[in-house]
């Protein structure tokens, strides 16, 4: 997969590539600049790929004491339906293009469920939504929709960050997977594989990182003197490399090429500023489950990464 220094050599991918696509991508937008971002992306990518594009914008009543239905387009008067649904085309159109996009208005007192419900409903194989980055990460992350989605959306979930800059043709060329060898960081690696395999011109580039945190203990003095600290830092390098190496998955694809790099330092910044230097197109992350424990995993690792990166963020869910 790579030489001893990282140098990319020719790749392996999954049988199940040839049947990787994104053919239907949902994209909730509440009008705000951030979900004009994440729009500009699914648009981009629903072009590229030829996918069905939903945007989806969830409405609430007037009043919060109001009654009504989930889903209930009556919580509103007809003119103002027309409203939001003439809002909404504005909103969409001057990015949609040639783009094939379908508008839909869902009533909900919180917008986390009509967006997961409707992603099950269309059977959505990507959920693209804005965030407002590393000035609005608590907002974004801490017990606000968007955390709710991602940690409940059954469909993989693309967070286009403030630091993102404007979509471009829709592929993903230059691809970044943060690896800690959990459950879930390897379901992100296959899905990264297949990301890149289906580049259709065949200059893909996928970048398998993993960040190596050293005990603070061994910058203590009076520890370290006990300790060769160097040879303990090159042998768990040299192990962390082995195990990146030992994810190929053993058929030639030689249209996708892979290099593990292994990094010292917080795997938040390490992905960053990886993704930085290689100009990435998308972070692939797994995110963990919804226990206690899964919810502090995700809420430092990967909120960090989302606030500060250069790039979408793809996440992908425990199955």
């Amino acid at each position: 997969m790579s030489g001893p220094h990282g140098a990319l050599t020719p790749a392996a991918s999954l049988e199940a590539t040839a049947m990787f696509a994104i053919r239907r991508i949902l994209c909730p937008v509440d009008f705000s600049e951030e979900s004009r971002r994440g729009l500009e992306h699914a648009v981009a990518i629903a072009r590229r790929w030829g996918a069905r594009l939903e945007v989806l914008h969830v409405y609430q009543a007037a009043s919060p004491f109001d009654v009504v239905a989930p889903d209930d387009e009556t919580a509103v008067t007809d003119p103002q339906l027309d409203m939001l649904r003439t809002a909404l085309e504005n909103f969409v159109q001057p990015m949609a293009g040639n783009v094939a996009v379908t508008l839909r208005l869902l009533h909900g007192t919180a917008a986390r469920r009509p967006i997961v419900r409707e992603a099950a409903a269309i059977d959505a194989d990507l959920l693209v939504i804005g965030s407002r980055g590393r000035s609005g990460v608590e907002r974004f992350l801490l017990g606000s929709t968007s955390e709710s989605i991602v940690k409940t959306a059954t469909c993989p979930v693309l967070v286009a960050p403030s630091g993102a800059g404007p979509a471009h043709d829709g592929r993903f060329r230059r691809i970044l997977c943060g690896i800690d060898f959990s459950a879930p960081s390897l379901r992100a690696y296959r899905y990264a594989v297949q990301l890149a395999a289906a580049d259709d011109q065949n200059d893909a580039e996928l970048t398998l990182l993993h960040a190596i945190e050293m005990p603070p203990e061994l910058c203590d003095r009076q520890i370290a003197a006990a300790f060769d600290v160097a040879a303990v830092r090159t042998a768990t390098e040299v192990a962390a490399r082995q195990r990146l190496e030992r994810l190929s998955p053993g058929h030639d694809a030689p249209s996708v090429r892979i290099v593990a790099r292994v990094a010292e330092g917080r795997a938040d910044r390490q992905i960053v500023e990886t993704a930085r230097q290689l100009h990435a197109d998308v972070i692939v992350l797994g995110t963990h489950g919804r226990n206690v424990v899964d919810r502090w995993l995700f809420g430092s690792n990967t909120q960090a990464v989302v606030g500060d990166a250069p790039c979408p963020v793809l996440l992908l869910q425990p199955d």
